[in-house]
């Protein structure tokens, strides 16, 4: 489910003078439709607006905006990822094909394998191997699987909140806190550490602290992006390995193995 335009029209119901908790109340069934990871940056970037006194309407128009954005390198991702995944697919059933095809042409590996002690044996490690093969291949696609997690969440709710007018130590503070409740799971020292490094500057040379979350959020967001695009791009290579390091053995020993010994016996 696309969440942006649901986020939208809550931004557009507040900012017509419907209170936060009732617009969001009327949207309660389409917000549920959201993924996990969603739901929670929906979740704190909902609470720091609502703490902070920070305009709501103009927190969900960002959330908008970064929902949208995310969601078109996904799909962008996943049209690259469906070429290595049907590939990984046709190699894993390929030998059974061939072995029905075999059966249908009279070869008869089935009757090799079911009569021939040795038929028998090549047919179950090529299996063996087969299984092995796919679960290999399924831990290659999986590390390469898309995040929907904002890896600017935390520099986008302390920007917030700085907007909103709270100083920089209670923004801060009021984030973690938060994060701490609702992503317990997200490493909040790193984050911290360059929201400080950021404040410094601000403070020591003047620079524009507003400025540099910006650039910090799109930095973050684009190297991530980057290397998830990457990971995708190197997946055709890195499923040749149990391609043919397993996958063709397995071909061998599962077709044409059984309907060499059928001909073998039968002369």
């Amino acid at each position: 489910m696309t969440v942006d335009p649901v986020v939208l029209e809550l931004a557009g119901l507040v900012r017509a003078g419907i209170p936060a908790s009732e617009a969001r109340t009327s949207l309660s069934g389409r917000l549920e439709g959201m993924r996990e990871t969603q739901r929670r940056q929906f979740e704190v970037i909902w609470t720091v607006a609502e703490q902070s006194g920070g305009p709501i309407a103009d927190a969900m128009n960002n959330l908008s905006r970064t929902f949208t954005l995310a969601e078109r390198h996904r799909r962008q991702i996943e049209l690259a990822f469906a070429g290595p995944r049907a590939t990984a697919k046709l190699v894993n059933l390929l030998p059974v094909a061939c072995l029905g095809l075999a059966q249908c042409f009279g070869l008869n590996p089935i009757g090799a394998i079911a009569t021939k002690p040795l038929a028998s044996i090549c047919f179950a490690v090529g299996l063996g191997l087969l299984v092995l093969g796919r679960v290999w291949s399924q831990r290659i696609l999986a590390k390469a699987e898309v995040s929907e997690a904002d890896p600017a969440i935390f520099i986008e709710a302390v920007r917030f909140a700085l907007v909103a007018g709270l100083p920089v130590t209670q923004a801060i503070h009021l984030t973690s806190e938060i994060f701490r409740r609702l992503m317990p799971e997200f490493n909040l020292v790193d984050s911290v550490c360059e929201v400080n490094g950021f404040a410094e500057l601000n403070r020591d040379r003047g620079a524009s602290l507003l400025a540099l979350l910006d650039s910090a959020s799109q930095i973050r967001r684009e190297g991530q992006q980057h290397l998830e695009a990457t990971k995708v791009a190197k997946l055709s290579v890195k499923l040749m390995m149990p391609l043919g390091l397993i996958t063709l053995p397995a071909f061998i020993l599962c077709t044409v193995a059984p309907i060499a010994i059928g001909l073998l016996a039968s002369k």
